[in-house]
C-alpha cells in the first residue's frame, strides 16, 4: 500500500523577483516512507506526485499563498490516507 505526504521546497525565480517563493507538492510514497529528498517522481520511494502548487509568494500572514496552499495539500493528504485507511479496513474485513 502506500502514504501520502506533503512537501515543499525553494523555487526557482529570476533575480528580478523580491521574496522568497516555495513549491508545495502532495506525494504518494512507499508505506514507510515519512520524508522524500525533492519534489520528484525519480526520488526514491516515491510512487507518483498528486499534485503541485508552484511560484507561491511567502508572506507575513496567513492569508500569503504559501500558506493557503500548504493548508490545502495538508487536507488533501488528510483525506487520500484516510480514504486508504478505508479501503484497507474493507479488505481485511
Amino acid at each position: 500500500m502506500s502514504n501520502y505526504i506533503v512537501k515543499t521546497a525553494a523555487a526557482a525565480m529570476p533575480n528580478s523577483c523580491w521574496g522568497t517563493y516555495r513549491r508545495v507538492a502532495v506525494i504518494e510514497v512507499q508505506d514507510g516512507v515519512t520524508d522524500v529528498a525533492m519534489i520528484s517522481s525519480r526520488a526514491r520511494g516515491v510512487i507518483d506526485i498528486v499534485a503541485t502548487w508552484e511560484k507561491l509568494n511567502v508572506g507575513q500572514t496567513s492569508r500569503c499563498a504559501y500558506r493557503r496552499a500548504l493548508a490545502e495539500a495538508q487536507q488533501m493528504a488528510a483525506d487520500l490516507n484516510s480514504a486508504v485507511n478505508a479501503s484497507d479496513a474493507v479488505i481485511s474485513a
